[in-house]
């Protein structure tokens, strides 16, 4: 009888301690390409970064590379363009924690006939959402990535940025906060540093650089 309980108590451990290891992930391997800094420029103008060359990879294949599926909408802002988005909400790469934006490579008149499509409309404090019809969101997964936003969870000051990306070609404050961006044009990148707020960093292709840019540098002047 004690060997059966002896048995049992051996059971029931090993199962435990398989479903245990199950349920909870292993550490994540540290990938040195998936860090923030991690830019590669490449001479057709694009770039890459976390695993995705912005301007050739889709949405689709940045949700099979996070094994996430992203919340995809349309955002009609109050002034500007619209922009369809890919949002996750939670992401972890090489151990930093984060939350990303994706926004689709697509022209005003695509964006206005999906506007057109939309089955809800829902005001935000500067905008509007809309709920994408279906054939659009399979539509937006096959589109490239034109500009990938990265909100990481860990504070990012002055010092960190320029260890890690170096000196900017150019800083540019926003009017009337205490936002400063710093640019790196030929990486495609906008680092913007608050005292008070989160970092952001945006990324795009350096060829589109320019253009993104446009609207910040016309608000500084």
């Amino acid at each position: 009888m004690r060997e059966r309980h002896t048995f049992l108590f051996v059971l029931i451990f090993s199962l435990l301690a398989i479903a245990v290891a199950i349920l909870i992930p292993g550490r994540q391997e540290h990938q040195p390409e998936m860090l923030p800094w991690a830019v590669t420029a490449h001479d057709d103008g694009t770039s890459t970064v976390f695993g995705l060359r912005l301007g050739l990879s889709t949405l689709g294949e940045a949700e099979q590379l996070f094994k996430s599926e992203a919340e995809l909408t349309l955002f009609r802002p109050e002034q500007g363009r619209m922009a369809a988005e890919a949002y996750f909400d939670a992401v972890t790469l090489s151990g930093l924690a984060a939350k990303l934006v994706l926004e689709a490579d697509l022209s005003d008149t695509e964006l206005q006939a999906m506007f057109a499509r939309g089955l809800r409309i829902a005001n935000m404090g500067k905008g509007s959402k809309v709920t994408l019809h279906p054939d659009d969101i399979t539509r937006i997964r096959a589109t490239p990535i034109a500009s990938l936003t990265y909100l990481p969870r860990t504070h990012l000051d002055e010092k960190l940025v320029q260890a890690r990306f170096g000196v900017p070609g150019q800083k540019v404050q926003e009017p009337g906060g205490d936002v400063v961006h710093w640019l790196y044009p030929e990486r495609g990148l906008d680092v913007a540093i608050s005292a008070e707020g989160k970092e952001v960093l945006q990324y795009v292709a350096p060829r589109d650089f320019t253009r993104l840019m446009a609207p910040l540098l016309q608000q500084s002047k």
